[in-house]
């Protein structure tokens, strides 16, 4: 018979409940439990706390005084995943200078979760920047994972921020 100890069990249980809500799959690298979603950061990156933002992001090496860097953020939105995205676009042009779609497309994560990608180009505090906008959701809950990087770094970044979003779990 297999005995576990407490630290075992409470350690099995704690694993076993926020796997509840992912079909049994474990977190990713970068989990937020009280956001209720994970990812796999791009390697070599650091997940750290940011002031004033609710879930820590994570961010590769500094280039030009900016770090290319991945955010998170959620809202109740009851609407259809495509609905919400249109509403933000609406939103971006009335927010952003020099605002461009570059590209809109639809893809799945590994998890087979429908998502939307949005790239833009647009101009923020007199830095013209590139920005990957993945839109994810189930039922009233919507995130949208922002990945921004330098707009002189062009598609140098997309590949790694479509690798990482694809890893985007919803627990």
């Amino acid at each position: 018979m297999l005995r576990m100890t407490c630290p075992t069990f409470t350690a099995a249980f704690a694993l076993m409940v926020a796997c509840s809500g992912c079909g049994g799959k474990p977190p990713r690298a970068h989990f937020e439990g009280t956001g209720g979603f994970s990812y796999d950061p791009p390697k070599g990156w650091q997940v750290v706390q940011f002031p004033g933002l609710k879930y820590r992001i994570s961010h590769g090496p500094a280039e030009d005084g900016f770090a290319p860097n991945i955010n998170v953020v959620d809202e109740t939105f009851s609407g259809a995943l495509t609905a919400y995205v249109d509403l933000n676009i609406e939103n971006m042009k009335k927010m952003f200078t020099d605002f461009t779609v570059l590209k809109r497309e639809d893809f799945q994560t590994e998890d087979g979760l429908p998502a939307t990608r949005l790239i833009i180009q647009d101009k923020q505090q007199g830095r013209m920047l590139r920005q990957t906008f993945c839109f994810f959701g189930n039922s009233s809950r919507k995130y949208i994972a922002t990945c921004t990087a330098l707009a002189q770094q062009g598609e140098t970044l997309d590949d790694l921020f479509a690798k990482s979003m694809r890893t985007f779990r919803i627990h």
